[in-house]
């Protein structure tokens, strides 16, 4: 089902994939890849939003992947995050300390973009693979963009291999 025609009803039916028990079912090479994410306020009985120790309210989120051309739902994780970080806490992306040996001055940009779906949910994605690791278990969850630099490194272009953050 494609994820501009599903309802709030719909997306409470999408499997949860309980990655806490079944992560190596779901991972490969360290990390859960989709195309896009959409934060859904996890709400009680009563239909109010749950709030977390911090104060905000819990979110939870379906992973979506394109299939035959449609944003198709893949799963739901979380449940208790009150945080998201792209492309991690910082920005700097995926192990940065190791890459940069330091807080990078200057990291690759990644265009992030939110669309309303017609439910009301945001729908989150960069036009190009995202990921999580396995730290998801905690109230915060980091979303990654596949790093630009990989992109570039693949292109035949030389405009685009000639670009400052190579």
């Amino acid at each position: 089902m494609d994820i501009l025609s599903m309802t709030k009803q719909d997306f409470d039916n999408v499997p949860n994939l309980n990655v806490h028990d079944n992560w190596n079912k779901f991972a490969k090479n360290g990390r859960i890849e989709f195309e896009s994410f959409i934060i859904i306020p996890v709400e009680d009985e009563d239909g109010e939003v749950e709030l977390h120790e911090s104060g905000f309210g819990c979110m939870k989120f379906c992973l979506v992947d394109n299939v035959d051309n449609k944003s198709c739902p893949i799963g739901i994780i979380g449940g208790g995050t009150d945080v998201v970080h792209l492309d991690g806490i910082g920005g700097y992306g995926i192990d940065w300390l190791e890459k940069y040996n330091k807080v990078p001055s200057l990291v690759p940009p990644h265009s992030w973009t939110m669309d309303l779906l017609p439910c009301g949910y945001l729908n989150i994605w960069t036009g190009k693979k995202l990921f999580i690791t396995r730290d998801i278990l905690l109230s915060t969850l980091e979303v990654f963009s596949e790093d630009i630099r990989k992109i570039c490194l693949n292109k035949v272009s030389t405009r685009w291999a000639s670009r400052t953050y190579l």
